[in-house]
């Protein structure tokens, strides 16, 4: 099982930045080039350096991004804009931030080095599959700079909140970092470097299996590092700092926990028949018609958002948007048998009755033809996280919008501890971490 250690910690320096919004950044996935910009002009030495940093034209393969944001961490650590923590501590972490509906809430965790297991072999379960390309990026960079950057976000499960009660005790003083990201939610740090109440929160979480919620790609990276390290070394004993990450730990069981959907585009498909993908639809689903005009289509859009959203409580149900069509969809799964019965042992059964799922296996596959291999590479697929993005995206020229409800806390538990993983972008943990609070040095 998961065993965590404190760290000393590596953050910017209150004395050297006066606002200290202005040097963090979202995690690097979501970074657009145009937001790289804006940070890179926000503060000469916002983590977007380090973590995303410009390529140039003239990058050769010892001068590039990664080899400058190494540069750059090494001139801010001796320039005193980044400052270690003298002694290992834990980090408490609290997000508050407001849904769509205007309900406010706080997600909680902390931020600790957790040892590196292989996933799903001994506590530590993924939940999602992994691409190639994102994980030899953040190697190169993790090998040019030695530290990890940007926290791995993991789930665990304490329904009496405990963990949580000790963390709160334990603050007195005011955090550490209280800032406010780009999209409203308010951020603050603790510092915990009590070592009864380290062992206290150590001692709650051993023996708990942990889910990772986002990050798969860092950890697998981490895990790669690793083993690279060690095949390297003639003494390994399994405590230097490359055996181990940095990591996010928070309850699922908190009421602070919101998992959002990621919508699905399709574009470019050759041959598409409109009338011809609703029959072949209709084999399956039923279908609920919700017609609009251009006076009623915010209301036609809240109508399907809510009908998925009560028949996705006892069947599969998403949502669907077609071009040149002035009517959403609200398809269901109408026959459970039919579809055990045509997947056969294709399809594990933990992930047959997961509307998400079934929308790759029995539309985006089988009735659209792009399969698992095409879905991986992302050809014809777009993700949004915004239902009215994916919504307009076919009113600007997409073909398909597919609308998902949210997987539930407990169906992915499920499917961590089965062994199996949700198709590519399934979850999104809101928010997302900000980059930037603290960075753990691998020395």
């Amino acid at each position: 099982m998961a065993k965590i250690l404190p760290f000393r910690g590596l953050l910017y320096n209150p004395h050297k930045v006066e606002d200290m919004s202005e040097v963090m950044a979202p995690p690097y996935d979501v970074i657009s080039s145009g937001l790289q910009e804006k940070l890179y002009h926000r503060h000469p030495n916002n983590i977007v350096r380090l973590i995303l940093g410009k390529t140039c034209d003239d990058d050769t393969t010892g001068s590039n991004r990664y080899t400058r944001a190494a540069a750059d961490l090494k001139r801010w650590r001796s320039e005193g804009m980044l400052i270690q923590d003298g002694v290992p501590s834990i980090y408490f972490y609290v997000q508050t931030y407001t849904l769509k509906n205007g309900e406010s809430r706080s997600r909680k965790g902390f931020i600790a080095r957790v040892l590196l297991e292989e996933l799903g072999k001994g506590g530590i379960y993924p939940h999602e599959r992994t691409l190639s390309g994102p994980k030899v990026d953040r190697l190169k960079l993790l090998e040019a700079c030695r530290a990890n950057f940007s926290c791995i976000f993991s789930l665990y499960s304490q329904p009496g909140l405990e963990i949580n009660g000790i963390l709160e005790d334990s603050i007195g003083a005011p955090p550490l970092l209280d800032v406010t990201d780009d999209d409203g939610v308010t951020n603050k740090l603790w510092r915990i470097s009590e070592q009864s109440v380290i062992r206290a929160v150590t001692e709650a979480m051993a023996g708990k299996p942990v889910y990772i919620a986002d990050g798969h790609h860092r950890y697998e990276t981490a895990i790669n590092y690793r083993n690279a390290v060690r095949e390297r070394s003639s003494e390994w004993t399994g405590g230097e700092p490359e055996n181990y990450v940095m990591m996010y730990f928070s309850n699922m069981d908190d009421c602070g926990m919101t998992i959002l959907p990621t919508h699905r585009v399709v574009h470019g498909l050759s041959g598409l028949d409109g009338r011809k993908f609703l029959g072949d639809c209709s084999s399956y689903f039923d279908m609920e018609e919700i017609e609009f005009d251009g006076r009623r289509k915010a209301e036609a859009r809240q109508r399907l958002i809510r009908s998925i959203e009560e028949k996705g409580v006892t069947a599969p149900s998403f949502g669907l948007a077609l071009r040149g069509n002035n009517s959403y969809f609200a398809l269901t799964l109408r026959d459970r048998e039919k579809v055990r019965t045509e997947l056969g042992g294709t399809v594990p059964e933990v992930l047959r009755d997961l509307d998400v799922t079934l929308l790759h296996v029995l539309v985006l596959d089988k009735i659209l033809g792009i399969g698992e291999e095409a879905q991986a590479r992302q050809e014809n697929l777009l993700y949004k996280k915004d239902a009215d993005e994916a919504l307009d995206a076919v009113e600007k020229g997409c073909q398909l919008a597919f609308i998902l409800n949210p997987v539930k806390m407990e169906q992915m538990k499920r499917v961590s501890e089965s062994g199996h993983v949700f198709p590519q972008k399934t979850t999104y943990f809101y928010p997302k971490l900000l980059t930037g609070l603290v960075i753990n040095p691998l020395e």
